[in-house]
């Protein structure tokens, strides 16, 4: 029986195998080893999402269609104007003219940092996928510029779950074609595998990760996807050995219980607690490390919010020497984090203002703004506000505004006072009625309300003054929502 792969394939062999007693396909992978009837891939398959299912992950099982006939196949080869690669319409007749499954690890599984965008994985084909892909090509010219010209002489057999595609380079010699992948939004193509079966067992060799190409650039090269890399191996070794992991089993670990908030991206109540039981020193001396060693921007806001939420004015002088020229280990956005989190108010916004003034130009940016005073809550950025603020309004000011602890001697005032302010105010209290209403986040109370009908006498005073219909709407909104605030 035919073995169909790529001649010279650095994976395969071409081979004539026979057996008298079954008619079934044998396939020699590189390690010589013989698979029956496909039975392996589809054993491994399961196996793989059995693994990620006992872990807490989601999973959808395989499913699998109907083993396409000659004339399917036949009837198929003369839609797409070409013959199909061997290996492919092998797979069709033996295993299913289509498959699909698809899985997602847990939240509380931690992948290794240095594969931090793989957290799917999935295989799909299907016939009715078949297209060839020159008509989408002819859909891209522009003038003389061919900008699909990347998808010429490809046939398409599946797509990602982002839109891009998979397809077998037909413009290639020989029966078998390999499997390439076009990235829709760089109109790039990468090279992934010899042939179809070459790709079926060099994925699931991977565990299945991710069809998404950011998912596979990790196991990547000239050749396509390499199963026997250092980052390939490591890979594969932790994926045989992953567990879910939760709170309860590092709590008594101080580094993992850190590594695991580092990786949660999250410092919630629980592990605030079991963080402050640790040693306020040796804590303050690993997080510094980290934050020394983690270049990701996410990674080190993690670890600020820990400095501040748990270790407080223990790290102010620290936080201090980080206003130093010559410091520059973390962005500044999480500097004036730090600075609001561990200095007093007084000193920690005279160094934030400063700053501002000297990156503003005379125009200060409503999103640095945000950025850099937003954790203060404090009413002397009000005060600071009323100065400062500009038009867009709702690029950030409002939003500032809204965290800055205002009260209802606030809200006269500023109903009061410039076009800006208004409508400074206006967003704001959109903003702050939305968040009250659906518990998005915990909103300070306003002190001194007056009564429910004084406060809309002066909403509907100020509705009345407005004439673009972009702020009457959302001053009926807080109208109709006053009930919220009481």
């Amino acid at each position: 029986m035919l073995f169909f792969l790529k001649e010279n394939s650095s994976f395969y062999k071409k081979l004539m195998i026979t057996n008298p007693n079954n008619n079934f396909q044998m396939i020699i992978n590189r390690d010589g080893l013989i698979m029956k009837d496909y039975k392996e891939l589809l054993a491994k398959w399961e196996h793989i999402l059995h693994r990620v299912e006992n872990n807490n992950g989601t999973v959808h099982p395989i499913e699998l269609g109907k083993r396409a006939t000659n004339q399917e196949i036949k009837k198929k080869e003369n839609e797409v104007g070409y013959d199909l690669p061997p290996s492919y319409k092998h797979v069709l007749q033996n295993v299913g003219k289509s498959l699909s499954f698809y899985y997602s690890f847990s939240e509380d599984t931690m992948i290794p940092s240095e594969f931090r965008d793989i957290f799917s994985g999935e295989i799909n084909w299907n016939i009715d996928y078949l297209q060839g892909l020159d008509e989408l090509a002819d859909d891209l010219m522009d003038g003389d510029e061919d900008y699909g010209k990347t998808l010429r002489g490809k046939l398409e057999f599946a797509h990602s779950a982002n839109g891009d595609i998979y397809a077998f380079d037909m413009l290639v010699d020989g029966q078998e074609k390999p499997v390439i992948y076009w990235d829709h939004e760089e109109d790039e193509v990468t090279y992934i595998a010899d042939s179809f079966i070459d790709y079926l067992w060099r994925i699931t060799e991977l565990g299945c990760v991710g069809s998404e190409i950011w998912q596979l650039e990790y196991f990547l090269n000239d050749a396509g996807l390499e199963t026997t890399s250092p980052a390939a191996h490591r890979w594969k070794s932790w994926f045989r050995s992953f567990t879910e992991t939760t709170i309860d089993d590092v709590k008594h670990d101080k580094d993992l219980l850190i590594s695991y908030v580092i990786y949660k991206k999250k410092l919630d109540d629980d592990a605030t607690y079991l963080l402050q039981q640790i040693d306020k020193k040796e804590l303050f001396d690993v997080l510094r490390q980290k934050l020394n060693k983690r270049k990701d921007y996410n990674d080190q806001k993690v670890i600020c919010e820990i400095i501040g939420s748990v270790l407080g004015d223990y790290a102010k002088n620290w936080v201090e020497s980080l206003w130093k020229e010559e410091q520059n280990i973390i962005d500044s956005s999480l500097r004036s984090y730090l600075t609001a989190m561990c200095m007093s108010e007084a000193r920690g916004l005279s160094l934030v203002f400063n700053y501002l003034y000297d990156i503003s130009n005379n125009q200060i940016n409503g999103f640095e703004a945000l950025n850099h005073l937003g954790s203060f809550h404090s009413r002397d950025v009000l005060s600071w506000m009323e100065i400062h603020v500009n038009f867009p309004v709702t690029e950030s000011w409002d939003e500032l505004f809204v965290r800055s602890e205002f009260t209802w001697s606030d809200i006269k005032k500023w109903s009061k006072l410039e076009e800006k302010h208004e409508v400074t105010l206006i967003h704001a209290l959109e903003k702050y009625v939305y968040g009250k209403r659906f518990n998005h986040e915990p909103f300070h109370s306003i002190p001194d309300l007056p009564t429910q009908s004084e406060f809309i006498e002066l909403l509907v005073e100020l509705r009345d003054k407005q004439v673009l219909k972009k702020r009457i709407s959302p001053l009926e909104n807080v109208i109709q929502n006053i009930h919220v605030l009481y």
